[in-house]
């Protein structure tokens, strides 16, 4: 299999599906050989881009899913379709990387997991920041017990985008019946993902959710439409063996651009990732007779880590693959969200079990 050429089918020509594409154009034995959108106009000019016959230009996405010709696909699209493409993917045994959230709801999750338990197929989701060479690293140290016990992980996740000197306008985001929920599954599951990638499963969570804006310019129709979705979301939770966590994101955060930021405290030391300093590591140890205090920053090379879409290649050639996102995390991390959704709700604190 090392010598195939992989036919990749791309859902989504919007800024997702150009980034992915933009990553494939770096691996070798991969081509863009099939595209779809609903916007035709974006079919077109990137179809010519791409020089696509016009039978490889699709506006269904079952069409393009179905196409024997296409090995695998990236689906880039709202979180409103991320359960039926996952579902056909299923359906017709085709290879799928798929976007974060998993899904809108636990209803769609566990469906989607029925199906797969009875026909596998190979599928990463989205949680990219798994594929930083911080995270990596930070990995490794947990693991290795350079740490020592992990007693407590603390993140936050803000942007600025959404407050109100900006005017955001109404867009899919701030829908629930198209987005599940708000900052918690846009940005908020990333936090969920890097807990569970860098100590292990949620057995408790508490969360709190707020709307600061609840109404915004709809531009289709120029009247103001209900947002009915959360601009905050804050939990804190149990995590395996007893590691605490607290969490928080909104994009209220003035000043800020991508500011996600993972604290991880060890009986030995601390380290402090910054995902706007991708290559960074700030380690804090304390060690020997005297208990001496050392702080470092560790400087990382990019090139060290391999780029996700990689990994997914490497992942359907059998080949060894790191970190990759199975559909289980996709799961996993959808259980998270609904436990902090109902708790936010009822103020009652959720227990998850595995």
């Amino acid at each position: 299999m090392t010598n195939k050429t992989w036919n990749v089918g791309i859902i989504g020509l919007g800024a997702i599906g150009a980034s992915h594409m933009n990553h494939l154009a770096k691996i070798t034995n991969t081509k863009v050989a099939a595209i779809c959108d609903v916007n035709a106009n974006a079919v077109e000019q990137v179809g010519d881009r791409l020089n696509l016959p016009p039978e490889k230009r699709y506006s269904d996405f079952q069409a393009i899913i179905a196409d024997s010709e296409i090995d695998f696909i990236i689906s880039g699209v709202s979180n409103k379709f991320h359960f039926d493409i996952l579902k056909l993917a299923i359906e017709y045994g085709k290879p799928i990387f798929s976007e974060k959230p998993f899904t809108r709801t636990m209803e769609e999750a566990d469906e989607l997991v029925s199906l797969y338990e009875k026909n596998p197929i190979p599928c990463m989701i989205g949680f990219s920041y798994r594929y930083r060479p911080c995270f990596q690293y930070v990995k490794q140290l947990v693991t290795n017990g350079t740490l020592g016990r992990i007693r407590h992980i603390a993140a936050h996740y803000l942007q600025e985008e959404n407050a109100p000197m900006f005017n955001k306008e109404y867009t899919w985001r701030f829908n629930k019946a198209m987005a599940g929920s708000g900052i918690l599954a846009d940005i908020g599951s990333h936090m969920v993902d890097a807990a569970r990638f860098f100590v292990g499963e949620f057995t408790q969570v508490s969360g709190m959710m707020s709307t600061f804006t609840d109404r915004r310019m709809d531009k289709r129709t120029g009247e103001y439409a209900q947002v009915d979705v959360d601009d905050f979301t804050g939990f804190q939770c149990v995590l395996e063996g007893g590691v605490m966590g607290s969490f928080y994101t909104h994009k209220n955060a003035i000043g800020t651009r991508n500011q996600f930021d993972v604290t991880l405290f060890g009986d030995l030391g601390t380290v402090r990732i910054s995902v706007e300093r991708p290559n960074e590591v700030h380690l804090t140890l304390r060690a020997g007779e005297n208990l001496q205090l050392t702080e470092t920053v560790i400087h990382l090379d990019e090139k060290s880590v391999k780029p996700m879409l990689q990994d997914f290649v490497d992942y359907l050639e059998q080949r060894k693959s790191t970190s990759v996102p199975t559909i289980m995390d996709g799961y996993r991390n959808q259980q998270v969200l609904q436990a902090i959704i109902d708790s936010s709700e009822d103020g009652v604190t959720r227990s998850l079990s595995f």
